[in-house]
């Protein structure tokens, strides 16, 4: 897990914190650039085990999801003012939240992030606050190594656990919209 504010050679260094225009001029590394409060979250590049979770989860959320709602995987940035922007792995829209030309400024119905070695505190714990403090009524943790999917509904300023499955265990979920999901189906076997 990597938390900082600075750490890296190439990158400047903000006494103050950092920015949503920062976040233009970090290097194109392959690294992931997150904001919280001001301070700079990096993380390397994610592993395959990730990338196909996201893409397997992505593809079953797209069959379910209903005409009114989209599928974004990988997402826009997820903003609350100038000094917080962060990326889920996946997250679940309004359409008539899209506007063509302009950024995504709006709450999300669902986020999802599947756990790297690099992000498991950042995951569970501070972007679970994010989003709670964002107002995201779902948040959904995935591991790809231990395969599991955890889902939360937000109950006033934090989530509750909704639903739990490991393996091959089917879990059926009703929010934001019907969908019933084994976590195996989200590794490459």
């Amino acid at each position: 897990m990597v938390f900082m504010a600075v750490a890296y050679e190439d990158l400047p260094i903000r006494e103050d914190g950092f920015t949503v225009d920062d976040l233009a001029e970090m290097p194109d590394d392959g690294r992931l650039y997150e904001l919280v409060d001001g301070v700079l979250l990096v993380s390397p590049a994610p592993r395959w085990e990730h990338q196909v979770g996201c893409g397997e989860l992505t593809m079953l959320l797209r069959g379910a999801c209903p005409s009114d709602l989209y599928v974004f995987g990988p997402t826009p940035d997820v903003r609350k003012g100038r000094r917080t922007s962060v990326q889920p792995d996946i997250c679940v829209v309004h359409r008539t939240d899209l506007v063509r030309g302009e950024r995504y400024l709006a709450v999300p119905v669902l986020v999802v992030e599947v756990l790297s070695p690099s992000s498991v505190g950042i995951d569970r714990l501070l972007k679970r606050d994010v989003y709670a403090r964002l107002g995201v009524p779902h948040y959904w943790i995935v591991d790809t190594d231990k395969p599991s999917i955890t889902t939360l509904a937000l109950t006033g300023t934090d989530y509750l656990e909704t639903g739990t499955a490991h393996g091959n265990q089917p879990l059926k979920i009703t929010d934001p919209f019907p969908l019933t999901i084994t976590p195996s189906q989200l590794v490459l076997t």
